[in-house]
């Protein structure tokens, strides 16, 4: 059955279709133009919108962790390596199957209700397969991976290297290239990975055409941390483990020298830049525009909800702006388009993706239909603009990934609301704080 989705089409950051349409059929869109083509040549019972609307390619969101949703309020106000050792991993280590499904269910539903279509997700080291098939049962499309650790975390989140890469390798033989989800290989960071871990790990995800997903540079002390461990600045210690590349998109990347920068665009490697979270945790600011100049791919990212409140594109584009435009105080850094594009053709760019980020033929029908109705959105002299730094995630309408409607009238098509009192009983016991 063919469906029609009306409105101002914003197919990328250099095409705008203004009265536009889109059809689409199974998992793909098939035709884009005006809406007087598209209404004459195709049969408009099945339509969504109307001139009214905007259409945008679905979000592409470079970095999560939808298992530490139901962390969130729980790590506020603290640095990132504090943030992790009195929270996140020993929350990790003692999420249940049930709980660690409940926070990925969450997660991945709260991103689809802000238009995010992809996201490359790490999960914990326990309970992969049932964080896996969550994403799955969600609807949105992902590289999710377990993550990957076997030195300097908690007893629970431990588990000797070859076990560790045994059972990263079967979740990648479940869930191969190609797949709405496919696994990713995702080492934590070189504080939490031994050297062999980080090089094969690496290694087996380029046999298998999978990605490799990793935090890099993202604190001081983190970097300080790193050149300890190995006597080398966190990305040459990553080049040297065979980590950069093609295949890599490494979260954050704010503290890297010039040489650094260059190593990480000479290999082809990937940035996911995530604003909020940086903020927040009071990391820095990441050098976006020099990577950008560079020819690096850049993404945008959420995070993990403890590091930003949310997954919440609109401020996550507003920040990414905002913030390279007040510290370098220069407003023309960034503008709309760009930040728009770094939120759906760079992020697919980043992760590897030729089918999403844009809406063309023959890409995959990943589809966000805004509906500009509430005082905040009037006027509107342009587009990108309105998105970027006017729109929220209220004006959301409708959500599709893979041709499948997710959310339907601003509410999800799956309901989620049982794994609610799962949250809420987390947080009334704080388990992180209490369970062996």
């Amino acid at each position: 059955m063919v469906e029609i989705i009306r409105g101002t089409v914003i197919q990328s950051s250099d095409a705008v279709i203004e009265n536009g349409a889109v059809a689409i059929e199974h998992d793909e869109i098939i035709a884009v133009g005006t809406w007087d083509n598209i209404s004459r040549d195709y049969d408009t019972s099945q339509l969504h919108g109307s001139a009214d609307h905007v259409l945008i390619p679905g979000f592409v969101n470079t970095h999560s962790h939808a298992v530490q949703t139901l962390f969130r309020g729980a790590a506020d106000d603290r640095d990132l390596l504090s943030w992790l050792e009195e929270v996140i991993l020993p929350g990790e280590a003692t999420l249940t199957e049930k709980e660690l499904v409940a926070s990925c269910r969450i997660g991945y539903g709260e991103m689809l209700l802000a238009g995010i279509t992809t996201t490359n997700d790490m999960l914990t080291a326990n309970h992969s397969a049932a964080g896996l098939k969550a994403a799955e049962e969600s609807g949105i499309r992902g590289r999710v991976g377990k993550m990957l650790m076997d030195r300097n975390v908690p007893d629970g989140l431990l588990a000797p290297t070859d076990e560790v890469l045994e059972e990263a390798h079967h979740l990648a033989d479940l869930y191969p290239q190609g797949g709405r989800i496919q696994y990713s290989y995702a080492p934590r960071f070189i504080p939490t990975c031994s050297d062999k871990l980080m090089a094969e790990s690496s290694q087996a995800a380029r046999e298998r055409g999978l990605m490799v997903h990793t935090h890099a540079s993202e604190n001081q002390k983190e970097c300080a941390w790193v050149e300890e461990l190995t006597g080398e600045s966190n990305i040459h210690a990553l080049h040297q483990f065979g980590v950069l590349g093609e295949h890599t998109v490494l979260a954050h990347g704010i503290w890297t020298s010039e040489t650094e920068m260059k190593l990480i665009a000479d290999t082809g490697t990937s940035i996911s830049h995530n604003p909020t979270s940086n903020a927040k945790l009071g990391s820095g600011i990441a050098p976006v525009p020099e990577y950008l100049a560079q020819g690096t791919p850049v993404g945008l990212a959420t995070d993990g909800s403890p590091a930003t409140g949310g997954h919440d594109f609109f401020l996550e584009m507003k920040l990414s702006g905002f913030l390279q435009k007040s510290t370098r105080n220069d407003p023309k850094v960034l503008p709309a388009r760009t930040v728009f594009n770094i939120a759906t053709a760079g992020g697919a760019q980043a992760l590897n993706y030729s089918d999403i980020g844009k809406i063309e033929v023959g890409y995959k029908a990943d589809l966000v239909l805004l509906n500009p109705s509430l005082p905040h959105a009037y006027p509107r002299y342009d587009p990108f603009s309105y998105i970027v730094y006017t729109a929220q995630t209220r004006d959301i309408q409708a959500v599709w990934v893979n041709g499948n409607q997710q959310v339907s009238e601003s509410n999800l098509v799956k309901d989620i609301s049982p794994y609610f009192d799962i949250a809420q009983s987390y947080a009334r016991d704080q388990p992180f704080l209490t369970r062996d």
